[in-house]
């Protein structure tokens, strides 16, 4: 997993042929959002700056990938780290 905050971890799993993002608060799950690892792969690599809609959304910015949990900022990971995360869990 990788630690967004002091209160938040980001986790990736396997799910059929695709991967779920989930977002943990106090070792608890909070929220939670299956994509295509390929795709997710390609957001961080492109031009495009927002994924997702809704409780989860990932936001790029100068500082890497912004997590997005109901609203409000749960952390930032940069982008290789993120990548290289997806590349041995999904």
């Amino acid at each position: 997993m990788i630690k967004l905050n002091d209160d938040f971890l980001l986790g990736v799993e396997n799910n059929e042929k695709k991967v779920r993002l989930i977002v943990y608060k106090g070792g608890v799950e909070n929220v939670c959002r299956k994509g295509n690892s390929n795709k997710l792969k390609q957001f961080i690599l492109s031009d495009q700056n927002t994924a997702f809609k809704g409780r989860l959304q990932l936001h790029k910015s100068m500082d890497g990938i912004v997590v997005e949990v109901k609203g409000r900022i749960a952390g930032i990971i940069k982008a290789d780290e993120l990548i290289n995360y997806l590349e041995r869990t999904g």
